[in-house]
């Protein structure tokens, strides 16, 4: 029997595309910091229901900055609170290479 969770997923904040294996669509977006100081880097939490047993489908997400322009297909999925830093970022997904 598939168990239905809520789960939660990180996308670090950088140029990269990351493909990330979920069940269903973000519901809440947030940011962190991974550690401490002012090297440690900049994530993007997100929460999502989907299952244990089954890791469900493979989506790119990416996260862009307020101003920062956004490729062609992106789709919004949630905008994080304010930093401490006065930064604010935003979770798109990407379109596969296939989807026109």
């Amino acid at each position: 029997m598939t168990v239905r969770r809520m789960l939660s997923y990180r996308v670090y904040v950088n140029d990269t595309p990351q493909r990330i294996a979920i069940g269903g669509d973000p519901v809440h977006v947030s940011a962190i910091r991974l550690g401490f100081g002012p090297d440690a880097p900049h994530v993007v939490q997100f929460w999502a229901e989907g299952s244990l047993e089954e890791p469900g489908t493979p989506r790119t997400f990416q996260v862009f900055g307020t101003g920062h322009p956004l490729p062609p297909g992106a789709r919004w999925r949630g905008t994080t609170e304010r930093t401490p830093e006065g930064l604010v970022w935003h979770l798109y997904e990407l379109p596969d290479p296939g989807e026109s």
